[in-house]
């Protein structure tokens, strides 16, 4: 609020391509009845958007089509206009993915695990491995004398090198 957001929305990538969100405002009432504004962590959490509203990612029954969100706090949170925007997972009731996040998530999960298993055979203290996507890098040792040759490597310390890219 302090960044003028007036609504919050559960954001998430369903089947379909797109983006969706589930939209509330930061409304609640008091037990006397006056409207305040607020927000709190339960809000945060967990919404229930309908799955059937999501042609070719979504289930097609409405009576059978109860999706939720939920947070995933492995991405940041962001404002849009004035709406706080929370990047959350989309699943079916039966905990079916109904986006494009959740495997992936799934996967790295699943990495995390395989890589810490490895790890323990070097160091019985690993507890978990950050998987990450990134560029491809490689590194290698370099004679003194091919170093010192190299100005890039003296300046800079690190110089690339390789086939030029296909399309430049």
């Amino acid at each position: 609020m302090e960044r003028g957001a007036t609504h919050y929305a559960h954001w998430f990538h369903p089947l379909n391509g797109a983006t969706a969100e589930k939209h509330d405002a930061f409304f609640s009432l008091t037990k006397d009845g006056n409207a305040v504004e607020s927000f709190n962590g339960n809000l945060l959490v967990q919404q229930e958007p309908d799955a059937s509203s999501f042609p070719n990612g979504g289930i097609p029954n409405t009576f059978e089509a109860r999706g939720y969100t939920a947070w995933d706090p492995s991405s940041p949170a962001f404002v849009l206009d004035q709406t706080l925007c929370i990047p959350t997972i989309f699943i079916s009731y039966t905990g079916e993915a109904l986006d494009f996040k959740t495997p992936y998530l799934k996967s790295l999960l699943a990495i995390d695990e395989a890589a810490t298993e490895v790890c323990k055979f070097f160091n019985r203290e690993v507890k978990k491995v950050q998987v990450t996507l990134g560029w491809e890098q490689e590194y290698f040792l370099v004679d003194e004398a091919l170093y010192n040759a190299r100005p890039d490597l003296a300046l800079c310390g690190r110089t690339l090198m390789g086939h030029s890219a296909a399309k430049d």
